[in-house]
């Protein structure tokens, strides 16, 4: 029996490609014809039947508008309700786009179009929001004029146990209201991230005499070096029942990276036994002068003076 073969003839293939073609045409069209007529519903016709929403949003930080924004966009309804001329037709809560109940990612693609900074799923690997499903508007609110609350009250709750973290007595003044969450997590990418520097870069914004660069330097405050993490290495970013931070009191910080020298019991009859370790390193970030990060003035603080025991400073 003769073997035959079946095959599609190239005429075949070109009568495909045209009509993909008109498909795809008709649907862009309709799409573009759609897109078109949402956006020729204006405010005015909105405000027909959602009577009394203007008055708040006006008063709110996304008042209506048609003649530009500071963004150099117009704010109108059909900015963030897609759907609009069918709704027109159909007035139903079905056929009108509602942000509030839009997954996370497709709500920030409608805030995006104007709130450009927060554009967090850039990053998404870096965006723990997003991970945890938590939309724009779980924390901010459009159609409703609110007084703005207090970060460790806005954060705070869903952060329960950071929140209470700053009852403790050494704490970054947040309750105090000098300091916001945003004040060190920015999360909107507005700023570059500090990989490079990691953390500690963070800390610097406000604490700039701690980062240096110094002749000699602490490692554990580098959180760039494998050597360190930074400076939540010893301090405790949020609060501490401890003072200034500290993860540790007193020697038992120090104590969880050195071991306490030999000498220190033994030589001139354990005398260094009765100091703190920040008594005679006081220059515990980093010290332009000295290896040990020694007290400058650690010879007229202690008996032995310039010229007794402490000559190891000059080193």
């Amino acid at each position: 029996m003769e073997k035959t073969s079946r095959h599609i003839s190239s005429g075949h293939y070109v009568r495909l490609f045209w009509i993909l073609c008109v498909f795809c045409l008709f649907s862009f069209s309709s799409i573009a014809s759609l897109a078109a007529a949402s956006d020729s519903v204006d405010n005015e016709t909105c405000m027909d039947c959602h009577d009394g929403v203007a008055a708040v949003l006006n008063k709110s930080a996304h008042p209506l508008m048609t003649t530009g924004t500071a963004h150099g966009t117009d704010i109108l309804c059909v900015s963030c309700h897609s759907g609009a001329a069918t709704h027109i037709e159909d007035p139903t809560t079905e056929n009108i786009g509602n942000p509030g109940k839009l997954s996370s990612a497709m709500t920030e693609q409608v805030c995006i179009q104007c709130h450009q900074p927060h554009m967090g799923r850039g990053i998404a690997a870096f965006d723990v929001h997003a991970d945890q499903e938590v939309s724009c508007t779980d924390c901010h609110t459009v159609h409703a004029v609110k007084q703005s609350a207090p970060a460790e009250q806005m954060c705070g709750t869903c952060h329960t146990a950071v929140a209470t973290d700053f009852l403790k007595r050494s704490h970054h003044p947040l309750r105090e209201q000098n300091i916001s969450c945003i004040s060190c997590h920015d999360f909107t990418g507005k700023a570059e991230p500090n990989f490079g520097h990691g953390g500690s870069a963070t800390c610097y914004t406000c604490h700039p005499q701690q980062s240096g660069p110094y002749l000699f330097e602490h490692q554990a405050t580098n959180s760039f070096t494998v050597d360190g993490d930074g400076c939540t290495a010893c301090h405790s970013p949020h609060a501490s029942a401890n003072d200034r931070l500290l993860k540790q009191p007193d020697d038992k910080l120090c104590l969880q990276c050195h071991a306490a020298p030999p000498g220190h019991k033994t030589a001139h009859n354990g005398e260094l036994t009765g100091y703190a370790c920040v008594d005679c390193h006081s220059q515990i970030h980093g010290s332009y002068d000295n290896l040990y990060f020694l007290d400058p003035q650690l010879g007229s603080k202690v008996s032995g003076g310039p010229d007794g025991c402490y000559c190891h400073y000059y080193r």
